[in-house]
């Protein structure tokens, strides 16, 4: 992974995360898509996933600076690096750490149309990435490190390592083992 450090990086590996997840889940049998092993989620499973946590931190985004300063307050300290984040997660995860409530996909299993509905959740996952670096590319540069936002197991993270937890979580959940 290149080293993440401005807000250009940042889009340019948002970009890529995503780009690398849409395609891993396109190469997956639509007869295997919505297929669940015992308690592993499913591919389908996966990119709903996805799309239901990207779309808060793109909504979240959107909103007046202020607004998010008045819910979450301000940092104490400056935004870790990409892959002390990433670590944090992992150790997080390792504990026994795991998604839920609005996070938890809908475990579809449809009956028929597999290769449509397959690639509809697709196309949610694409557009709600392309939402979010649409409404990162609005911020300044310096904002990023100056407003937080709430992750369910991470506690509060700036706007900045948010967005790197993105790009790992995308990454994470397009791979055969999960990371």
């Amino acid at each position: 992974m290149v080293e993440i450090k401005t807000k250009s990086d940042l889009i340019m590996s948002l970009k890529d995360a995503n780009q690398r997840a849409e395609s891993w889940f396109l190469e997956i049998p639509s007869t295997a898509f919505f297929t669940r092993q015992r308690e592993t989620w499913s591919a389908s499973d996966n990119v709903d996933h996805l799309v239901r946590a990207v779309k808060p931190v793109t909504q979240a985004l959107k909103l007046p600076k202020f607004t998010l300063q008045a819910m979450f307050g301000k940092p104490q300290k400056a935004s870790m690096p990409y892959e002390k984040l990433c670590q944090i997660y992992r150790d997080e995860i390792t504990k026994g750490a795991q998604a839920s409530g609005r996070f938890l996909p809908n475990q579809e299993q449809p009956a028929e149309n597999a290769e449509e509905k397959k690639q509809e959740l697709i196309d949610r996952f694409s557009k709600a990435g392309a939402e979010l670096v649409s409404a990162v590319a609005k911020w300044e540069e310096s904002e990023l490190d100056h407003y937080l936002l709430p992750h369910p197991i991470l506690g509060k993270l700036t706007i900045r390592e948010m967005l790197f937890f993105t790009i790992y979580h995308n990454l994470r959940h397009a791979s055969p083992e999960g990371d």
